[in-house]
């Protein structure tokens, strides 16, 4: 896992949002070898579909770049302003 992935932040506000989680507590537990808590609401082929994201940049970008996941970027931008 490459913690240091730039894009670490943006993709795990997305897992957030769809397990219903903190993405910095998720950021958190994946820093201490935490695994459980980021895959446990996961089925399998998403589990490792996630871990490839993780551990690949390149792709990660890509998928950030998607319209889906900017739509949902903004909405969680969207809903952490309204929250101020």
């Amino acid at each position: 896992m490459d913690l240091q992935n730039p894009n670490l932040p943006k993709l795990l506000g997305m897992i957030g949002k769809k397990l219903g989680a903190d993405p910095q507590a998720l950021q958190r537990d994946l820093a201490q070898g935490k695994f459980d808590s980021v895959f446990q609401n996961l089925s399998p082929r998403d589990a490792a579909k996630l871990q490839q994201l993780l551990n690949n940049p390149i792709l990660a970008q890509q998928v950030i770049n998607t319209p889906q996941a900017q739509q949902t970027l903004k909405d969680i931008i969207q809903q952490a302003q309204q929250g101020k």
